[in-house]
């Protein structure tokens, strides 16, 4: 009972984050048809319900929801990764097209989300809602990692001038380290991620899909 209560909670406060972020966006882009000033005005809102996502790795681990940790960890490292790493400390990464698209994915992606969980838990759930929970990530994911490899993209000439985080020899542990072809490194990865976690979630839509379509039968 109270797990359900806490999960609940959970659920609603990142729904209502997320909407907040959607409404932030979008305001902002159409008002001022730039994305000058959209990090400084989504800022706060996107590290905290980002950043807070992390819980839900734990969630897997302790059993709360039976979802792998592994597959949920790897969607969510990478979308910390990128508002702290590099929007956060890389300015150019701020007006790239990058934030745009992860600020046009992300929002929309998890208020289907959570509000899909939050009807499940009611125990309604329309089938509308379940199609567009299974559905949206067809478009939603790729875009999503597009602006997430952009940003690291935007990154790259910043990282290899300024050299942020570099370690360079000689020194005491005589280690070296490029945050450039960390990045690049980075961005490599999204080439085996991608079809790995899109082919998994497809499998997720037609486990899900097929079975609602059955009941209805």
């Amino acid at each position: 009972m109270i797990g359900a209560l806490y999960l609940n909670l959970y659920n609603t406060f990142q729904l209502s984050g997320w909407a907040y972020l959607f409404f932030l966006t979008w305001s902002h882009v159409l008002e001022k048809q730039s994305l000058e000033g959209l990090w400084e005005v989504t800022e706060g809102p996107l590290k905290l319900f980002q950043t807070a996502m992390i819980l839900e790795v734990l969630h897997c681990i302790v059993g709360l929801v039976r979802s792998s940790p592994v597959t949920t960890a790897m969607q969510i490292v990478s979308r910390v990764f990128i508002t702290w790493a590099m929007l956060d400390w890389i300015p150019e990464t701020r007006t790239g097209p990058g934030i745009m698209f992860c600020l046009a994915a992300w929002p929309l992606a998890e208020m289907v989300r959570y509000l899909y969980y939050l009807a499940n838990a009611l125990g309604w759930v329309p089938y509308l809602l379940t199609w567009c929970r299974y559905s949206f990530f067809l478009v939603l994911y790729p875009a999503g990692v597009l602006g997430e490899t952009l940003s690291c993209y935007w990154a790259l000439p910043y990282c290899r001038d300024h050299r942020p985080l570099d370690v360079t020899m000689p020194n005491p542990l005589n280690f070296t380290f490029s945050t450039y072809y960390v990045l690049v490194a980075i961005m490599t990865l999204y080439i085996p991620g991608l079809p790995f976690m899109y082919t998994y979630m497809l499998s997720q839509r037609k486990k899900v899909l097929g079975a609602t379509k059955t009941k209805k039968q």
